[in-house]
């Protein structure tokens, strides 16, 4: 019998199945790129954060005289590191905080060469003012340059921060310096207050949130308040056998409630529904700025 739709038995062309190829190959190769891409901004803010928080917290164990010493950190192209003393060469005590694999410290220019920044005990001051940039390698574009001026100010290269009693209050980002290492910790609470209504407490097993060699510790989540969500995320820019830095964001657009944080029933922080003041509790070190 003849069949009456010859067309339908032809099947897909050579050249068909070619460009079909080459499209989910192009797709493909796009999305790769577009993946890389995020991955790299990503992996650059979250150094950028780190860098300037272990430079503070070099700055800050000066200022509380740790170990009677000086402190100061040692830029390398992969890696920061943080020492106790006036010199990085031959320092008793170094930690090393490791850089993604995407991104290095570049063009570091400091006031009498080297690599070392040392915050002078007292002041906190240092001579190693200057500049230097981290960047995603092979994508100096994708950059974030930081300057340290003489009064041990470290801040974003042209966005230098307001005076004191003249800058817009943020307190969106804050970290603490504890002092003590969170790494045995156990319960996180969160306490919101909701007056007349009684109290919402939400209560956080931490074992959950640390990496595999508790070098880091993440949580985030969403608490209703009153109807009303609380957008959170504490997470650690360092942590280890002796200190954390733990770093609190709380948006205010996102949170109207007065909160307190405690690990362990040790306080570290009350913040007021405004956002705008911030206690520091028994256990909660030096607050940072962001």
């Amino acid at each position: 019998m003849k069949n009456i739709y010859p067309h339908y038995n032809q099947g897909f062309s050579l050249i068909e199945i070619l460009i079909t190829v080459a499209i989910i190959t192009i797709l493909a190769a796009g999305a790769m790129v577009s993946f890389n891409t995020s991955r790299n901004v990503r992996d650059l803010v979250t150094s950028s954060q780190d860098t300037l928080s272990v430079l503070r917290l070099a700055q800050s164990k000066t200022l509380a005289g740790e170990n009677d010493s000086a402190w100061g950190v040692h830029l390398a192209a992969g890696q920061i590191i943080l020492f106790k003393g006036n010199t990085f060469a031959g320092s008793p005590l170094t930690v090393v905080y490791p850089l993604p694999g995407s991104i290095e410290i570049a063009t570091i220019t400091l006031n009498g060469g080297g690599n070392d920044i040392i915050f002078k005990r007292v002041t906190g001051e240092t001579d190693q003012t200057g500049t230097f940039v981290i960047d995603v390698i092979n994508a100096p574009a994708n950059s974030f340059p930081v300057t340290i001026d003489s009064s041990g100010k470290i801040y974003q290269t042209a966005s230098f921060p307001v005076a004191a009693l003249t800058r817009t209050v943020d307190a969106r980002h804050r970290s603490f310096t504890l002092g003590w290492s969170i790494k045995t910790a156990v319960t996180m609470t969160l306490t919101f207050s909701d007056p007349p209504n009684p109290d919402t407490i939400q209560t956080i097993t931490m074992s959950t949130f640390f990496d595999a060699g508790k070098t880091k510790f993440d949580w985030s989540g969403t608490v209703a308040v009153g109807g009303i969500n609380q957008i959170l995320r504490i997470h650690t820019t360092t942590l280890t056998d002796t200190d954390t830095v733990l770093s609190i964001d709380r948006d205010c657009r996102k949170n109207n409630k007065k909160f307190s944080l405690a690990i362990d029933g040790k306080t570290i922080a009350v913040y007021e529904a405004d956002c705008a003041n911030i206690a520091v509790g028994a256990f909660g070190g030096t607050i940072l700025e962001p």
